[in-house]
């Protein structure tokens, strides 16, 4: 059975043409393949009509352009509306083919509804691993722009993963050798992600050697961790070494050879296989910066090391240098957060520590310009570490009667530095959210402030969200509308609003976002008007579940901040000119206020992964502030460990 000439030539010149607005892995080449596959396997069915499977095949990606995430709706309907169609088949037979093009993603949870449905979702399914590979790098490069390179590699691992891999959700409904025995090459490949991250460069040919390097090394150093950080993965220390080199604007095999510089010194493979797999230059540089035989004794490596350095060329001082400056600004930041000079993770004392990176210095800088920025830096680190050096200024001037204080902050503003170097490694998911809520004047907004303050000014994206309730585009917007509504309804209809600011606010590419009352307070407000009597139970058990998983969804720190009514009180009248008495701020209201507090802190801890309560009655604004920042900063810091440690899908 030969299909139609007629209908051959509407698609071929109406058609297929439309396929240049897709992605090359959605274009013609794509829709050809799968005419062919369809027809193939239409053979393995009885009754089967040539001229709907060759339009199914023909129509079915026609939408990609307009909605990936929908596309195969949109295109079954454009076959349905095509009017062309209508005279080339029934009703009826119209009906099956636009549930056949509808039915063909790989993704889908039901099964075809029909032969022609099973005929194309099958004819659908890659069976080439280079095709399937270049489809997925075309798919990210357009729909995903912003990723780097290595983004793009862990989001085709991942995709090649679920999709094909050993229960894949893709699957066949013909006898179909070709698609079976490319599954197998997937989870052949899959098994290492090292050696599926150069094949995706090979085939899309953006091989780059300093991400093959780091991918290498990141395979090199699976399932080691820090000495001195055993929650931080090693990988991160050749990383960071690596950018930093990268940073200085030194070449490409320089860069390379420092993700690559502790591989030979840290784990089974030799300077040979660097060489073998990276040539020559790179494994002299990784050679220059590895130490000999580890049986000597740490006096005969290190004098051997010092002598050897200062013979060096340039380049293999470099690899050495950021090596240096990246160890010893962890040691700094250690040093900083404890408040403590512990070298017990050390083979030896600080003094003779200071000895050999002294000495490493002074045979870096031998024979070359010491003014070049990478030794300056390292000359910083190096003096801030052993030689104690620090900013005068603040210390003697700006806090000399205020010591304790200055000591604090140091330890946050290390933590800070810490974090800055965490994100350089990774970006999380989403962006960290922190709600603050709590009784009236128990501090609330100054440490609001002075978290945007102390986060903005280290380069942080900060997203600072007002309350609700106050904003102007409630008082001005909403207020009247919502104050015309029962209590139940307008509990939600704020609820709502509340949720959608959040949900925006989270869709951002901020690191951090601070949302002065968000879902957790409208639990208080609710728990309230239950106990009042306004507020049914079964409404505010129900409010309360659903409250609480979409803050688990999207909230990642409560802070809860309360004092007694008179201290809050107090705060009040002091901070104002006013001798007044206040509508909302008694003691009846501030008691009933800190009563629900008491009475939701479980809710609060099932509601998010991390919540502070603190009574602020006997504290400083300062002192609060400090309190919060030093319970967010931790927390935030294993959030940017796990986001790494899945980024490499490290062990």
């Amino acid at each position: 059975m030969q299909i139609k000439k007629e209908l051959q030539e509407y698609i071929e010149n109406n058609i297929f043409p439309i396929y240049q607005k897709n992605d090359s892995g959605h274009g013609i080449d794509h829709i050809k393949y799968v005419i062919k596959r369809s027809i193939k396997f239409a053979k393995q069915f009885d009754n089967i009509d040539l001229d709907m499977i060759y339009v199914i095949a023909s129509f079915h990606d026609l939408a990609h352009h307009i909605d990936k995430d929908n596309h195969e709706v949109l295109s079954g309907k454009l076959f349905y509306e095509n009017e062309v169609m209508k005279e080339f088949f029934t009703d009826e037979q119209r009906q099956i083919i636009k549930e056949a093009i509808e039915d063909h993603r790989a993704s889908l949870k039901h099964e075809p509804r029909s032969n022609y449905g099973k005929i194309i979702s099958s004819a659908d399914r890659n069976t080439d691993l280079v095709s399937a590979l270049k489809r997925t790098h075309a798919y990210t490069i357009k729909h995903y722009p912003d990723l780097d390179l290595d983004g793009m590699i862990n989001r085709a691992y991942m995709h090649i993963s679920k999709k094909f891999g050993i229960d894949g959700y893709a699957k066949t409904y013909c006898y179909d050798k070709e698609f079976e025995e490319f599954k197998t090459n997937v989870a052949d490949l899959i098994k290492n992600k090292y050696g599926f991250a150069l094949k995706y460069m090979e085939v899309n040919r953006i091989m780059d050697i300093k991400e093959k390097a780091k991918m290498f090394a990141i395979q090199a150093h699976m399932g080691q961790v820090r000495k001195s950080e055993p929650d931080k993965p090693m990988i991160m220390h050749p990383i960071g070494v690596g950018q930093l080199l990268e940073s200085f604007g030194y070449d490409d095999n320089v860069v390379a050879a420092g993700y690559l510089h502790d591989v030979v010194e840290d784990t089974k493979y030799t300077i040979e296989d660097i060489e073998k797999e990276f040539g020559k230059d790179i494994a002299n540089l990784v050679m220059g910066a590895s130490e000999p035989d580890k049986s000597l004794s740490w006096e005969e490596r290190k004098k051997h090391t010092i002598e050897e350095t200062r013979k060096l060329p340039l380049r293999n001082k470099l690899v050495i240098c950021a090596d240096k400056i990246n160890n010893l600004e962890d040691l700094f930041l250690k040093f900083e957060k404890s408040g403590q000079r512990d070298f017990n993770a050390f083979k030896r004392g600080e003094e003779s520590q200071k000895w050999y990176y002294t000495s490493i210095y002074e045979s870096l800088i031998s024979g070359e310009d010491k003014d070049l920025p990478i030794f300056l830096k390292l000359k910083d680190i190096l003096d801030k570490v052993f030689y104690k050096k620090e900013n005068l200024f603040l210390r003697d001037t700006i806090f000399v009667d205020n010591q304790d204080y200055y000591a604090k902050l140091r330890k946050l503003h290390a933590q800070k530095i810490e974090l800055q170097r965490l994100k350089s490694l990774v970006t999380l998911p989403k962006p960290f959210v922190i709600e603050f809520t709590g009784t009236p004047r128990t501090g609330k907004t100054t440490i609001i402030n002075n978290l945007y303050d102390f986060f903005k000014k280290g380069g942080f994206e900060v997203s600072l969200i007002e309350e609700f309730t106050t904003s102007k585009y409630y008082k001005e917007e909403l207020r009247s509308k919502f104050d015309s509504m029962s209590y139940s309804d307008r509990d939600l209809a704020i609820f709502e609003e509340i949720y959608k600011q959040l949900q925006n606010a989270v869709l951002t590419k901020k690191d951090l976002i601070l949302i002065d009352r968000s879902l957790n307070d409208r639990q208080i407000w609710n728990y309230r008007r239950l106990v009042r009597g306004d507020m049914p139970e079964d409404l505010y058990l129900n409010a309360r579940e659903k409250y609480s998983k979409l803050s688990k969804q999207l909230i990642d720190f409560l802070v809860v901040t309360s004092a007694d009514s008179l201290t809050s009180l107090r705060r009040d009248y002091n901070s104002s000119l006013a001798l007044e008495n206040r509508s909302f701020l008694n003691e009846a209201n501030l008691g009933e206020y800190n009563e629900s507090l008491q009475a939701l802190k479980e809710l609060f801890v099932e509601s998010v992964d991390s919540v502070v309560s603190l009574d602020t009655s006997r504290m400083s604004m300062n002192d609060v502030s400090i309190e919060i920042a030093s319970q967010v900063l931790p927390v935030m810091r294993k959030k940017y460990i796990k986001a790494f440690q899945q980024k490499h899908n490290l062990k």
